[in-house]
């Protein structure tokens, strides 16, 4: 998962097969405040060139709030409908001089953390651009089926029904060296909602039942807490259902 630098690991560069599920990365690094706007700045460049013009997915990049002992400080999470959209992109990418002047200027102003791959497996909720907070809840999965359907059941029940933001289900696909296999990422429109939401949530019986159903199929390995800075290209992809 270390990189041996930025410029090696691309912004949306491992390879994958081909599937229909969207694909998406974390891309992680850290740099330092006053050199935060000049990385933002970098990127809004590459995005706003020919060929960025062309990304066919949509980019988020996100600020660190509480990532444990993690060095990094913010994160590419480009997303794509398919790998084969990926893989497209990033072949007319690594041709073009914006690139490799995105690059100069990330190595410039950052050092890499981590990159890992995710495919989404499921979603939960409405799929809505506003949502700029985010928690990811990591496990390491034993039984997939069984814990797809503990989500399925909390998010029908009656507390699962006021639910009021996004939920995407990601299997690891490549940089996966710890015991992670999933993670669930939950979008909120802001802190207060959140923090709103898990009251209800934790004051339930519906919680309680998921929870016993979801430990005899995951081990829980913590949470990360992100927020959103600016994000690129076309709105949500829509649902998709479980394979």
């Amino acid at each position: 998962m270390k990189l041996m630098g930025f410029a090696a690991s691309g912004l949306l560069l491992i390879a994958q097969t081909a599937a229909a599920e969207p694909t998406w990365s974390a891309i992680s690094f850290s740099t330092t405040p006053p050199n935060a706007p000049l990385v933002l700045a970098a990127a809004d460049a590459l995005m706003n060139s020919a060929v960025g013009k062309e990304f066919p997915g949509k980019l988020l990049l996100q600020m660190e709030v509480a990532d444990g002992s993690s060095p990094a400080t913010h994160s590419f999470i480009p997303i794509y409908k398919s790998a084969a959209d990926r893989e497209a992109f990033v072949a007319k990418l690594q041709a073009d001089p914006a690139w490799a002047t995105f690059q100069g200027e990330m190595v410039k102003l950052s050092q890499p953390v981590s990159t890992v791959q995710y495919q989404t497996v499921k979603t939960w909720g409405d799929l809505a651009d506003t949502d700029h907070v985010w928690m990811g809840y990591s496990f390491g999965v034993s039984d997939p089926a069984a814990f797809v359907a503990a989500l399925d059941k909390f998010m029908a029940s009656p507390t699962g029904k006021k639910f009021p933001g996004q939920v995407y289900l990601s299997s690891v696909t490549a940089g996966g060296i710890t015991p992670v296999t999933h993670l669930i990422s939950v979008g909120f429109a802001s802190e207060a909602e959140m923090a709103s939401w898990t009251a209800t949530r934790d004051a339930s019986a519906d919680w309680a039942a998921y929870l016993k159903a979801s430990r005899a199929a995951a081990q829980y390995l913590g949470a990360n807490l992100s927020r959103d800075l600016k994000t690129w290209g076309p709105a949500t992809f829509g649902t998709i259902t479980a394979r």
